[in-house]
């Protein structure tokens, strides 16, 4: 990957999951290059959004996760309220997904072929917080 700042790079596709991209992953989150969070926009249903430069090739990705099923549709089971929010941080795993064709790409695959973590900090539980 090019050093000059701003520099984007044509990085040939790898399938990688190197330790070295999450670092940088954590590095791009301090700097701001990166930023993740958890939405609810239902009760229940959380998504993750990671938004910025990818860690490896420096071309802009946008990935939005589901970090929780659909639930209520099957009669007599209900989250336990209790046992949401609990966790310290949200672990959420990252494809490039930046929609440029690299060198050596298989056919029809975009994105450099990273994949990398995040953790992100769980919204506080919003019935707890009156509701949204």
């Amino acid at each position: 990957m090019s050093e000059d700042a701003g520099t984007v790079s044509e990085e040939p596709y790898e399938r990688t999951t190197a330790f070295v991209w999450t670092e940088r992953a954590f590095e791009f989150l301090d700097t701001g290059k990166l930023e993740a969070e958890i939405q609810e926009r239902h009760p229940g249903v959380r998504w993750s959004h990671v938004s910025g430069e990818c860690p490896r090739c420096g071309h802009r990705i946008d990935d939005w996760q589901p970090l929780s099923a659909v639930t209520g549709l099957v009669r007599g089971r209900r989250p336990d309220p209790a046992a949401r929010g609990t966790a310290e941080v949200e672990p959420v795993d990252i494809g490039c997904g930046c929609g440029t064709t690299h060198p050596g790409a298989p056919a029809d695959t975009t994105g450099c072929g990273v994949s990398f973590r995040v953790e992100l900090e769980p919204i506080p539980d919003s019935d707890a917080a009156g509701g949204s």
